[in-house]
């Protein structure tokens, strides 16, 4: 009996309200750094290798979950891109 739906529950709004602030997020920090949100996707022709490092510091930053942590690492980028 085909009635032309999916069958099974409906998908939660989590998991899109999770990928929509993910979206929103990777907008802004295209914009921040001036490129387009395609520059982050791994199928990019020509990525520029300060891209994908920006990319990873943004992963590896948004990982720390100790505040102090956090600012400390922040710290020692300003002072290595004054260097």
């Amino acid at each position: 009996m085909a009635s032309g739906y999916p069958q099974g529950p409906a998908p939660s709004p989590a998991p899109r309200q999770a990928a929509a602030r993910s979206r929103d997020n990777l907008a802004r920090l295209a914009h921040v750094l001036g490129v387009p949100v395609s520059a982050f996707s791994p199928e990019a022709e020509g990525q520029d290798e300060a891209i994908l490092q920006a990319a990873d510091l943004v992963t590896v930053f948004a990982a720390i979950d100790n505040a102090a942590a956090r600012r400390t690492c922040l710290a020692f980028v300003r002072a290595m891109a004054g260097s």
